[in-house]
């Protein structure tokens, strides 16, 4: 049974969909250590009676959990728990879920802030869209913000996002939160987002922005991320400080059939 103080954090809204509000519970008592490393969840009948919905929204929740890397399903033992937490003292930029960045410096203790360096709205030219895979002529707003984490700046974030997409970002939701705009604003479901890792030195603009010798060796993380319809309405470029970079990387292999 779920701690008594965990009970009563799920709040059904017509704008968000259950598979999305039943992951989101879930994963907040996964953190908080209702539910510990290699425990198994409730079953998928207990949890539809928790949340009163049907068999799909909960099963639809488990696999985006799944995905993230804080269950796994076990063949005839229910869905266990994989997550752990960041060991004690660890930092880091971490690249393996969908966590914002406020999410992330909250698990860390530490205080985040955002300085918006960066406001327009373009359309895609060939360059963009050659680079990011939006169509050309897509009508973009194009951030850049300075993460800061407990004073320190971390990372350098450029973004094009969709306004196909994504209608509304205003300079203040840019730096209060986009996705907070985009799942509880206009009720988008944020699914997946395909990443590259890379190193680069961090030149002359990132070097001073991140208080780093321009010749020190940044991380570039390209993100392009996409909804529940399948289309992308976002890329990130982020150019994340060495000293808070961390990558977690979820890797399956797939069945194969023994000889």
């Amino acid at each position: 049974m779920r701690p008594r103080s965990l009970q009563a954090t799920y709040r059904p809204s017509s704008s968000i969909s259950g598979a999305t509000w039943v992951a989101a519970a879930l994963r907040r008592e996964i953190r908080a250590g209702a539910y510990p490393f290699q425990g198994l969840l409730p079953t998928e009948a207990a949890l539809c009676e928790r949340f009163s919905c049907s068999h799909a929204p909960v099963r639809r929740a488990l696999a985006l959990l799944a995905q993230e890397g804080y269950v796994q399903a076990r063949q005839g033992r229910g869905v266990t728990v994989i997550w752990q937490p960041e060991q004690a003292g660890t930092q880091g930029y971490a690249t393996g879920g969908l966590d914002t960045f406020p999410e992330i410096c909250a698990a860390r203790g530490l205080t985040p802030k955002t300085r918006l360096l960066t406001f327009e709205r373009l359309f895609a030219d060939d360059r963009v869209a050659a680079s990011t895979g939006f169509t050309p002529g897509t009508p973009l707003v194009h951030l850049l913000r300075l993460r800061i984490a407990s004073g320190k700046p971390v990372a350098v974030e450029e973004t094009y996002t969709s306004e196909t997409e994504v209608p509304g970002i205003t300079p203040e939701i840019a730096v209060s939160g986009t996705y907070r705009h985009i799942e509880q604003t206009l009720g988008m479901e944020i699914l997946t987002s395909k990443r590259t890792l890379s190193m680069r030195r961090a030149g002359v603009q990132d070097g001073a922005l991140l208080n780093l010798d321009p010749m020190t060796y940044i991380a570039l993380v390209e993100s392009h991320t996409f909804a529940s319809t399948g289309n992308q309405f976002e890329v990130i470029y982020s150019r994340q400080h060495p000293e808070f970079f961390s990558a977690r990387i979820l890797a399956t292999r797939p069945h194969r059939k023994r000889p």
